[in-house]
C-alpha cells in the first residue's frame, strides 16, 4: 500500500526565514512523499497589467531560483527528500488571508512558513486549517501550531 501524498504549503517572502521554511519543508520531505506549494502573496496594486505579469514572472523565476539552490545544497550535505513536485503559485491581497485561501484551495496539510511579526497573523494561526510549523529566524526552532 503506497503512503498518501503530504501537500506542504510554504507561504514565501524572500526573506532569510521564508528560505529556512523552505529548507524545513524539504527536509521534512524526507519522511514521506510530498509536494510543496510554495506561494508569494504581494500586496501592491497596479492597474498596468503589463507590470503585474513582469512582477509575476520576476517572482516566479526567483522562487524557481530559490528552490533549485536550496536542493542543490541539501544534497552536497548528503540529504534528499521525496518532493515529487514543488508548485510556485503566487497571489495578490493581504497575505494572511490568501494564506489560508490557498491552504484550502490546495487541502495543504501542513503550512510551514517563517515565524510572522505581524500581529495580523494571529488569525491565521487561529484558523489554520491544517498543522503550522513556525521557523524563527533568531532560534532556528521550529515551533509546531
Amino acid at each position: 500500500m503506497s503512503e498518501e501524498q503530504q501537500k506542504l504549503l510554504v507561504p514565501f517572502s524572500f526573506t532569510k526565514k521564508s528560505e529556512m521554511a523552505l529548507e524545513f519543508g524539504l527536509r521534512y520531505s524526507q519522511t514521506m512523499q510530498a509536494s510543496i506549494y510554495l506561494f508569494h502573496v504581494y500586496e501592491e496594486s497596479s492597474s498596468d497589467f503589463r507590470k503585474v505579469d513582469k512582477l509575476n514572472e520576476e517572482y516566479l523565476d526567483r522562487m524557481k531560483q530559490i528552490v533549485m539552490s536550496t536542493v542543490n545544497r541539501l544534497q552536497e550535505q548528503g540529504l534528499t527528500h521525496t518532493v515529487d513536485s514543488v508548485f510556485r503559485r503566487i497571489a495578490h491581497g493581504k497575505p494572511s488571508v490568501e494564506i489560508l485561501k490557498m491552504a484550502g484551495g490546495i487541502g495543504a496539510d501542513v503550512i510551514i512558513m517563517g515565524a510572522p511579526e505581524s500581529s495580523a497573523f494571529k488569525k491565521l494561526v487561529a484558523k489554520s486549517p491544517c498543522t503550522l510549523v513556525l521557523v524563527k529566524e533568531k532560534d532556528p526552532a521550529f515551533v509546531m501550531v
